[in-house]
């Protein structure tokens, strides 16, 4: 049996890594991959980098962990070039910047090194194959874009699940036939879908949902879409772990939610002036405000 855990999307938000940590090595994973959009929020920052750091070690007596960047750590080191410009326009709640403000050193320069997630390599199955075999392609959004959805659609002021012809766009013909899982992440939404693929096994394709920020809303147009929330319903961390029986057999996917205690992150998140995460946090949804 091989198993490996997916997190993704944690913003900073150090207790509920923590919670979910402990319940990966309570499912004895064999691997850890941590999908991006790690640090930027008005949270932990530059603790959550120092975790997992520490926790990027691929030691015999320890469980390793894999990162890729998303499109947060290429924003986030935008934010950090941004300060150091003073005459830029700058937003003092914008997550970016709030995590900019919050890092150091030794985690900046970590965040460089991360994988830029729509890198052949992660794709086709070729990095890291040691530890998670030549069957597993890795992205952030989707194949062609970090800030692309994958799995989901914006439609209104929701996202629904992607026909088949979009996922098939958003692809673009980057997956090969051997690849039979594709995780990705952005969208905060746990999901586990099957392509079909002519002459080749079906493509599953996985988001684990969002470690640390249940909730968003976003205003970036889209054809059916001016403006969308995204709501999981309540503040629990979310992660996947992907088990598989013997390398070419289907893949199990178990979508794991694992409670913790938000508050202490809500208030952090109000004490730098984003009542919305607090909201969100706290709740699993976004707060109302009158038209």
């Amino acid at each position: 049996m091989r198993s490996i855990a997916f997190v993704s999307d944690i913003h900073g938000n150090l207790p509920a890594l923590q919670a979910v940590a402990q319940d990966i090595v309570r499912q004895g994973v064999r691997v850890v991959v941590n999908l991006g959009d790690a640090l930027s929020g008005p949270l932990l920052a530059r603790d959550t980098a120092h975790w997992l750091m520490r926790h990027g070690s691929t030691s015999a007596d320890a469980t390793p962990w894999l990162h890729i960047a998303g499109n947060h750590e290429r924003q986030l080191l935008a934010a950090v070039e941004q300060l150091t410009q003073p005459l830029q326009a700058q937003d003092p709640t914008d997550s970016d910047h709030l995590a900019a403000l919050d890092m150091d050193d030794a985690a900046l320069n970590w965040v460089r090194t991360l994988p830029q997630p729509t890198r052949p390599d992660l794709l086709e199955g070729r990095w890291r194959a040691d530890l998670l075999g030549p069957e597993v392609a890795l992205c952030h959004g989707s194949p062609r874009h970090d800030t692309e959805y994958l799995l989901d659609t914006p439609e209104g002021e929701h996202l629904r699940l992607a026909s088949i012809e979009e996922l098939e766009e958003r692809l673009a013909q980057r997956i090969p036939t051997h690849i039979t899982l594709l995780a990705c992440g952005h969208s905060h939404l746990p999901h586990t879908l099957s392509l079909p693929r002519r002459g080749a096994p079906a493509l599953r394709l996985l988001n684990p949902g969002s470690v640390g920020l249940p909730a968003y809303d976003d205003d970036t147009p889209y054809p059916a879409s001016r403006y969308h929330r995204v709501e999981n319903g309540s503040p629990d961390a979310r992660y996947a772990i992907a088990s598989q029986t013997t390398p070419g057999s289907p893949w199990t996917v178990a979508l794991r939610t694992v409670p913790y205690d938000p508050e202490p992150m809500a208030r952090l998140a109000e004490r730098h002036g984003r009542p919305d995460w607090a909201y969100a946090l706290r709740t699993g949804r976004m707060p109302r405000h009158p038209s």
